[in-house]
């Protein structure tokens, strides 16, 4: 991926980054083929991760929210994913959600923080695209020591990825970072 194509993080994102302790400038983009197995059997696709995770695992996803808040029209939250029965963290995810663009009754649902997001969409048959707008490496010493739980490798994989439906040009953005052994 050439510099000029890569995706841009949005101002309302970069704060969230900075919320959870990260900086944008702190993210290698690179091209699905750079990233190793299994992660990329795990990023690179056109599906949302809770149901990609809990096939993966085997195991419903349940939601720790680390931080969560609105601001300028957005609500955005800062989450571990983690397997419901061994509790083992399978994502660290930054998501910024266009909560207005939601039917009304899937509202109230988003904003309690107590399911994925995916999972929410999944259960009401709502129709939505899931498109990766970039992939990237980030390194250890860049993560915030609250990331500690997501393994003590050198090199994290992770996509910034973009939920839509319909003609609503954009449901959410996400940043999904994996932890270091996701088959473990």
């Amino acid at each position: 991926m050439d510099q000029l194509q890569q995706p841009v993080f949005p101002d309302f994102l970069r704060e969230s980054l900075l919320r959870a302790g990260l900086v944008a400038e702190a993210f290698r983009w690179c091209e699905p083929t750079e990233i190793p197995e299994p992660y990329r059997s795990l990023l690179v696709h056109g599906v949302d991760m809770t149901s990609t995770l809990e096939r993966h695992h085997g195991e419903a996803m349940a939601l720790e929210v680390l931080a969560d808040g609105q601001s300028g029209g957005h609500y955005f939250r800062e989450v571990v994913l983690r397997c419901a029965q061994s509790g083992k963290a399978a994502e660290f995810g930054l998501i910024e959600i266009e909560v207005e663009e939601f039917p009304e009754n899937l509202r109230e649902t988003i904003l309690s923080g107590r399911q994925p997001l995916g999972g929410i969409l999944n259960e009401s048959g709502m129709d939505y695209l899931s498109s990766p707008l970039g992939y990237f490496s980030v390194e250890r010493a860049q993560l915030p020591l609250k990331l500690s739980g997501l393994g003590s490798e050198d090199t994290f994989y992770g996509r910034y990825n973009q939920l839509s439906a319909g003609n609503v040009a954009c449901l959410a953005r996400i940043l999904e970072i994996l932890p270091t052994s996701p088959d473990s």
